[in-house]
């Protein structure tokens, strides 16, 4: 089972127990996610970068991140279409304390290098700038879609 088909689970479960008490407080607003600090990146060379990211997630809905780039720092931060950015999803979404990540940031499918927690495959273009946003998983309880929100964008970084 897959940690998407899990929450899904976890929530219809959570869904259930609230309709049985007859549970009145809740709330239709969306919850709103932080996003994420980019500290630094380093270029590792072969296209490959270290990305260092201090966040924090304790919200349930947590899923990971997603990475921009941007010829400009408006682009990187409000790219055109939110689903075009490369995704990082970590395995542990319950974080209370900010804490610092490192990503690797590369094409290829290699596995996680040692001290990674996440990885990210894409391809970056030295003096494009690049931008982060945190998601959070989006229940839709009248047809039981699961779809991302995406938060308001990071700061930037120029990559090396």
């Amino acid at each position: 089972m897959n940690a998407g088909h899990f929450l899904f689970r976890l929530f219809f479960t959570g869904l259930v127990i609230f309709g049985t008490f007859r549970c009145t407080n809740y709330s239709t607003t969306a919850s709103v996610q932080a996003p994420p600090t980019l500290i630094s990146i380093v270029n590792n060379g072969n296209s490959n970068f270290i990305l260092k990211v201090r966040a924090q997630n304790p919200e349930f809905i947590f899923q990971g991140y997603r990475i921009y780039s941007g010829t400009t720092e408006a682009l990187a931060q409000n790219p055109p279409d939110l689903n075009l950015g490369a995704e990082c999803f970590l395995a542990q979404a319950a974080i209370v304390q900010p804490i610092e990540y490192t990503f690797e940031v590369d094409p290829s499918t290699n596995p996680n290098t040692a001290g990674v927690s996440c990885r990210i495959f894409t391809t970056l273009i030295t003096g494009t700038y690049i931008s982060m946003r945190t998601l959070g998983l989006s229940v839709n309880l009248q047809d039981s879609t699961r779809t991302f929100r995406v938060s308001i964008p990071s700061n930037t970084l120029i990559v090396p």
